[in-house]
């Protein structure tokens, strides 16, 4: 296969999907073992509380990936465009700034996790015995958010320099030393939840550093120091084009915030109560990073090509990249809802033990919460593919959908008069508000696409035309 840009604009597209896709898509999975793996280790040892502790740090967590993914996909959106349209100046200076807002933004984060623990947690539903176990948990991964930064969105710089494979292995070693600190520090040293933060802060300043490594290896342009000196309006351009994935990341942090008070407030007069509630709800969260990874990875994977095409020109192109990764997404959410469906009790299990009822509201929150799981990969993958050729407001408004016009509201509505069933039935009603919003959006677009690919030939036949005549 080619390499860089001549690959981006010439080779065979399902061919270089899967190239950009594979690798994005194991990176993302590997990315989302890092909760995964934290949770098994603390629902075995510690249970629910340990449990409910992960799900009320979670919305922190949320945070932190809603940024990355702004930092990320905006400074590689800035770099391929730029490319594409042959500004390399530009392009560099993408990345660059990529890395400043991406160092700025872990530390301020860190910073106000560190400052207001106790404060943040109790907005994000924390009961008091809960309490014990969660503050110390965000206090140690606090000190590394800028690592985790780093090791989340630099490999969208890595992928878009044409290095899928190497962006792969950042988080894939970072994951793997993840899973083997836990064991040492969990079930040898005894060190509880805070032994699983302290293996995740690790784990994430080690792929961290492999990405800082990569710096002087690029393969595309060649970074100099004056690159990364301060411009504020390639911040705020960076920051648009990322917003679309931010916002949806950003405001799942808000929905979390919405649905832990609603399970704490209505799981109190329910068979499971408070703390088991949020417990199941933290296991079905963190099981459906998987599911996001999946939808995620595709989409990063998309990202690269359909940018450096739409700065060419190649409307046709960017158009049946955006339809392959949109029914890849379909497909793959569709197998995800299955196992929700079939396996639930199964799938919560892994996690530690519990209660009957537990148990039961767990496989409840399972199959009616997350009951159209296969449509709201439509969300990130149709929001992707507009940020992808610089249209942000449109991958904005998909996920303002969602997360904030529908599904708080209907959080705060539907327990009022249905209780704890209430609120599991709010997902899916917001769901398909946003996949109609998806789809009618994605729809036309494809449409303009189409226009602007005849115009574009139209054009080139008439230059054509002009030169043979002229000859």
């Amino acid at each position: 296969m080619r390499h860089g840009a001549e690959a981006l604009e010439r080779e065979e597209l399902r061919g270089l999907m899967r190239a950009f896709c594979l690798p994005s898509l194991a990176a993302s999975l590997v990315t989302a073992l890092y909760n995964i793996v934290d949770q098994i280790f603390i629902g075995r040892a510690l249970g629910v509380a340990g449990n409910a502790a992960a799900n009320v740090v979670f919305p922190a967590v949320t945070v932190i990936t809603a940024l990355s993914l702004m930092c990320g996909v905006g400074s590689s959106a800035v770099m391929n465009l730029a490319l594409g349209r042959g500004d390399n100046e530009q392009a560099r200076r993408g990345v660059a700034g990529g890395f400043v807002m991406m160092a700025v933004c872990g530390m301020a984060v860190s910073l106000a996790m560190l400052c207001r623990t106790v404060p943040l947690l109790r907005l994000f539903g924390c009961t008091d015995t809960v309490m014990p176990y969660a503050a110390p948990y965000a206090q140690i991964t606090a000190f590394a958010f800028v690592c985790a930064m780093i090791g989340a969105a630099g490999p969208f710089l890595v992928r878009a320099d044409g290095s899928p494979n190497y962006a792969l292995c950042c988080t894939a070693v970072g994951t793997l030393l993840n899973l083997a600190l836990d064991a040492l520090f969990i079930n040898v040293f005894a060190w509880g939840i805070a032994g699983a933060a302290w293996a995740t802060a690790l784990a994430q300043t080690v792929s961290a550093a492999m990405v800082i490594l990569y710096l002087p290896r690029f393969r595309t342009l060649r970074l100099r120091a004056a690159d990364f000196l301060p411009d504020f309006r390639l911040y705020v351009r960076i920051a648009a084009l990322g917003a679309g994935p931010m916002c949806n990341f950003f405001t799942q942090a808000v929905v979390q915030v919405f649905l832990n008070a609603a399970l704490k407030k209505y799981g109190a007069s329910a068979a499971c109560g408070s703390d088991a509630a949020l417990a199941a709800a933290g296991v079905a969260n963190k099981v459906n990073t998987l599911a996001a990874a999946v939808v995620t990875g595709l989409t990063n994977g998309m990202q690269p090509i359909v940018s450096y095409n739409f700065g060419r020109g190649s409307y046709a192109r960017v158009r049946e990249a955006g339809i392959i990764v949109v029914k890849q997404v379909l497909a793959v959410s569709f197998c995800i809802f299955l196992c929700y469906q079939l396996l639930p009790r199964q799938i919560t299990a892994l996690f530690g033990v519990g209660t009957e009822a537990y148990f039961d509201f767990a496989s409840r929150f399972f199959r009616i919460f997350m009951m159209l799981i296969f449509l709201s990969g439509l969300q990130s993958s149709v929001g992707g593919f507009f940020s992808a050729q610089g249209m942000p407001l449109y991958s904005i408004f998909i996920s303002v959908t969602r997360q904030l016009i529908f599904l708080p509201p209907l959080l705060v509505l539907l327990p009022r008069h249905f209780g704890l069933s209430g609120v599991l039935w709010a997902g899916p009603a917001a769901d398909i508000a946003m996949a109609a919003a998806a789809a009618y959006l994605m729809a036309r677009r494809c449409r303009r696409l189409e226009d602007m690919q005849r115009a574009a030939d139209y054009a080139k036949e008439e230059i054509d035309a002009t030169i043979t005549q002229a000859t």
